[in-house]
């Protein structure tokens, strides 16, 4: 999905013009890869993920867990929904129920096409999941149907209707579960733009973040930082060596693996909360501050090969999951037992068919919804402002 935002430099008093902030593309770009290794090592070599407990210091405590926290690239997800919502968010009241229902179907509709997709894997592979869960051990395959897998008609309603409805693990594709959160948080968002107009948006944004976070509900106050960090864009200014600190200050709070044991001691209790609900949230606020305030990180994620994985993002975060239950569950069984060698080799020809996948999910699936979806929006606010 596009990252909206606009020019860093323009004086605060004035509403800065639209423009793209290409450097978020290549930030979710990124963390989808992230979240796709994370599922690959958490499926086929679970001992690193089922530290929850854990004491001493180890390199999962550190901020090089980006590479790996699946669970921080997701809130980095959420709070970059909040930005473009907001940077997409309507002009009018009465514009409100025509963008969250073109909301729905922009998510519902890549996710009903990976459903079905997921369903094949997992009726080509039936029994795939569970013979890798028996070797390798990992609990995580308990969020994939066994046999006898489910009729297609159950994906297809899976993937349109229940994931946006009810909680918990889709059982034919688990990134699924994301799809309510971000739903909600597209009402939220849209909702509240229609319903408070100009300079009170940010106070109304900021009692959002704080209110929901003391609900404990910290994916919806993701949002709600986001579209505040896009309300307050126009006071950022480039600062590099301050930008840096705080990249690495949110890769502290939120990209450190969670579950570190709590302790007597101080440094215990630290790292027992870093990484945890709500820090990861604000680090990936953090994060995008750094992304809008310092040069050197934004040139970077410009760079080709970041913004392709950003364009491929969303169909990357959707297809991986069923490669990885079906034909690499086959290979890691069928060849076992897999040494360091084995297992990298399995990896490079997951990621390979995974990105190969996405870019065809690309070209079939998600720029066809959103060229869609684009005309049905500009026919929809045209004849709304005619009537």
């Amino acid at each position: 999905m596009p990252v909206s935002g606009t020019h860093l430099v323009d004086p605060p008093h004035v509403e800065p013009p639209l423009g793209r902030v290409t450097s978020l593309d290549g930030l979710r770009g990124f963390a989808s890869c992230t979240v796709a290794i994370f599922h690959f090592f958490y499926a086929f070599t679970p001992g690193p993920f089922r530290s929850w407990g854990r004491t001493g210091f180890s390199v999962s405590d550190t901020p090089l867990a980006v590479l790996w926290n699946g669970h921080f690239s997701v809130a980095v997800f959420f709070a970059l929904s909040g930005f473009v919502l907001a940077a997409s968010a309507p002009r009018m009241l009465k514009e409100a129920p025509l963008l969250i229902g073109l909301r729905y179907f922009r998510l519902a509709l890549p996710a009903l096409a990976a459903s079905l997709i997921a369903w094949f894997w997992i009726a080509g592979f039936p029994d795939a999941g569970k013979a890798a869960q028996a070797l390798s051990g990992s609990t995580w395959f308990r969020w994939t149907h066994q046999p006898p897998i489910p009729a297609l008609w159950q994906a297809a309603w899976e993937g349109a209707v229940q994931v946006f409805v009810e909680t918990g693990k889709p059982l034919f594709n688990n990134p699924l579960w994301t799809m309510r959160i971000e739903l909600m948080g597209s009402i939220l968002i849209y909702g509240g733009y229609a319903l408070v107009r100009g300079r009170a948006r940010v106070p109304v944004l900021v009692a959002g973040l704080f209110g929901l976070g003391i609900a404990v509900d910290f994916s919806l106050a993701a949002f709600c930082g986001g579209a505040l960090l896009f309300e307050l864009r126009g006071w950022l200014k480039p600062m590099p060596m301050r930008g840096t600190l705080l990249a690495l200050l949110g890769l502290v709070l939120g990209a450190t693996y969670p579950g570190h044991a709590d302790g007597p001691g101080l440094a215990d209790a630290v790292l027992s909360r870093l990484g945890g609900d709500g820090w990861r949230e604000a680090g990936a606020l953090l994060v995008i501050v750094s992304f809008l305030t310092t040069p050197w990180l934004r040139d970077l994620f410009e760079r080709p090969a970041l913004q392709h994985l950003g364009a491929l993002s969303f169909p990357l975060y959707l297809v991986h999951v069923p490669l990885i239950v079906g034909p690499a569950a086959w290979a890691f069984v069928h060849f076992a037992p897999m040494g360091v060698g084995g297992l990298a080799l399995l990896f490079a020809l997951t990621a390979l068919a995974t990105f190969l996948a996405a870019s065809l999910f690309l070209v079939v699936v998600e720029r066809p919804v959103l060229d869609g979806l684009q005309a049905v929006r500009k026919w929809g606010r045209a004849r709304l402002a005619e009537a």
